[in-house]
């Protein structure tokens, strides 16, 4: 009886170490939505904060990535010669990602993404995140935009 307690107990144990581990191991997402670029300028010098991100521990972010239903272009038909971009930071480190012209070719004209490849930018604990629109050239207009900032916790 004894000893079918003890495993019981060390199966428990193991179970919930492994959970911790799974948590903590992996790279996590902090994800956002962008519907249309436009709609977070307020000039041409700034951009508005999209998404903010407060993390409980340092963490180390490895890629940002983004998707965009429709990419930058002004009027749908001109390709944009200073494209908008997004930048996380936390006003001392920054990142920033261009969000690519519309191709305005193939089967998906407008579709456009954008890759960071790995980075290792490290921010510390409560560090106040932000997720920014940096303005492209007048009327340059982007949309639909999903973003994915991949980070470890250190």
């Amino acid at each position: 009886m004894k000893i079918t307690k003890l495993v019981t107990l060390a199966l428990a144990g193991g179970i919930l170490l492994l959970n911790a581990q799974a948590q903590t191991a992996g790279p996590l997402l902090w994800t956002s939505y962008l519907d249309m670029v436009g709609n977070y300028v307020r000039s041409e010098s700034e951009g508005v904060i999209v998404s903010r991100f407060t993390p409980g521990a340092a963490i180390t972010v490895t890629r940002v990535q983004l998707q965009a239903a429709h990419g930058s272009s002004i009027f749908s038909s001109q390709k944009c010669s200073r494209v908008p971009k997004i930048a996380v930071s936390d006003g001392t480190t920054k990142y920033v990602l261009a969000i690519p012209n519309a191709r305005q070719t193939g089967p998906d004209p407008f579709s456009v993404h954008a890759d960071s490849g790995t980075l290792a930018l490290s921010f510390p604990s409560n560090a106040n995140l932000r997720l920014n629109v940096i303005p492209g050239e007048p009327r340059c207009n982007a949309g639909s935009i999903n973003i994915n900032v991949q980070y470890s916790v250190n």
